[in-house]
């Protein structure tokens, strides 16, 4: 076998502060230095980082059932537990099985239904003009959506109030690098009481929502028969899923729109945003391909999931190297989203590379992961697309904006990945 070539970095933490805290710049100098395949130690354990399309489709679909999803996340097991996604073999088809229906296209008018009126009434806090920090906006929007179409809750009642101040202690615990360690004085240990206190409230909200005679995704999956201990993982996982990458992803892109007035302007036309009695049904926004792209190029440019861990459950043979059982193996999307021979000048905001005749996320498959693959792919994927073609079908008729001057918009990496400013706007009310 060939030699790998790579680093280890400091001891016990290897290079894992480095690739956490700036994921692209790891990307680019390991890249310069080692290639797009090299050996590095993270997470406690040696590890293998792939910087490729290649090594992207070979951990995500050629060798998945090779790889131990859970192992890449082994830090955050105590708190998401056996989450859809930490899991493999039959214990995820298991888990898929009873969760598909769930996401399917035929539940999607109903959920869209909900999805608009939360957005509505979200909207109709707005004042007639002003400015607001998108990343806080659109943070609370995608909360109420996901108490709404997940438990059934109205985002106005203080039970849902009280469910995102346990939220946010329980998100932060996860999110944290500083694992292993009980008690109120680290995040970690918040977050293990939060997990609790979340687990009781949702298990009285599932034993309420399977009598419910409305539609929402606990109904849909006990009517599926997974179990109410399942339900509950599954609906923390959920939230967790989706709250974060669909806030950060419609802030990214709402800060590139407005950086792009004549991209905006198409977007505008497409959402027909000087039409408000325009049709807002599942089949409409169906058929919107440039909000479709512009949703792949913001994940292209802003990866919510920057990085992909996996645990190798066997010795695997890559391009003539032997990568050994326990090892760690990680791709790196933001860095590989932003390669030039992947992608015409990669840092440029620039939907139209996703639509004919350019295409270019399929002139080299797995190049472009914005919702992961293979057997991981996003389950939700088609619930998040729909709410963000909602929120900014209804965001761009009812308003004019902009942009404040001279903020931050610098990329940083907290949960996931936003503008260090949160994206302050000034706002107001269109008259059509």
């Amino acid at each position: 076998m060939l030699t790998l070539p790579g680093r280890s970095g400091p001891p016990l933490i290897g290079e894992t502060l480095a690739i956490y805290q700036d994921p692209y710049g790891y990307g680019q100098t390991h890249f310069a230095r080692y290639g797009p395949f090299f050996r590095s130690h993270l997470l406690g354990k040696p590890a293998v980082v792939f910087l490729s399309a290649e090594g992207q489709r070979f951990v995500l679909l050629t060798a998945q059932k090779s790889l131990d999803t859970g192992a890449g996340y082994a830090i955050v097991h105590d708190l998401l537990g056996d989450a859809l996604t930490l899991t493999d073999g039959e214990v995820h088809a298991k888990l898929k099985g009873w969760m598909a229906p769930a996401f399917g296209a035929r539940n999607m008018p109903v959920y869209l239904e909900t999805i608009n009126q939360v957005i509505a009434r979200h909207l109709a806090t707005w004042e007639a003009a002003g400015n607001r920090v998108l990343q806080h906006e659109f943070a609370t929007m995608t909360f109420n959506l996901g108490v709404a179409l997940l438990l059934g809750l109205d985002p106005d009642e203080g039970e849902t109030r009280e469910l995102l101040d346990h939220w946010n202690t329980f998100a932060a615990g996860v999110n944290t690098l500083i694992h292993f360690i009980p008690g109120p004085i680290t995040k970690y240990g918040r977050a293990i009481a939060a997990r609790h206190w979340l687990v009781q409230r949702i298990g009285a909200i599932v034993q309420r929502q399977k009598q419910s005679a409305e539609t929402n995704i606990i109904k849909l999956l006990a009517e599926a028969g997974m179990p109410d201990a399942e339900i509950i993982t599954q609906i923390i996982f959920l939230i967790h899923a989706s709250y974060d990458t669909t806030t950060d992803t419609l802030t990214w892109a709402f800060v590139e729109l407005l950086r792009h007035p004549e991209i905006l302007d198409r977007v505008r036309a497409e959402v027909q945003a000087d039409d408000l009695d325009a049709p807002l049904s599942f089949a409409d926004l169906q058929q919107k391909p440039l909000l479709d792209a512009v949703i792949m190029e913001s994940l292209r440019l802003y990866p919510q999931v920057h990085m992909f861990f996996r645990g190798a459950k066997e010795d695997l043979e890559y391009d003539g190297h032997l990568i050994s059982k326990g090892t760690i193996v990680g791709l790196l999307p933001a860095f590989t989203h932003r390669r030039p021979d992947y992608f015409a000048e990669p840092d440029r905001f620039d939907p139209d590379r996703f639509l004919p005749p350019r295409a270019e996320d399929k002139q080299t498959p797995f190049a472009w992961v914005g919702f992961g693959g293979g057997m991981h792919g996003c389950l939700g994927e088609m619930v998040a697309r729909l709410e963000f073609k909602a929120l900014t079908t209804a965001l761009l008729r009812q308003y004019d904006l902009k942009l404040v001057p001279d903020q931050d918009l610098r990329q940083v990496y907290h949960a996931l990945s936003r503008p260090r400013s949160g994206a302050r706007i000034i706002y107001q009310r269109r008259t059509v």
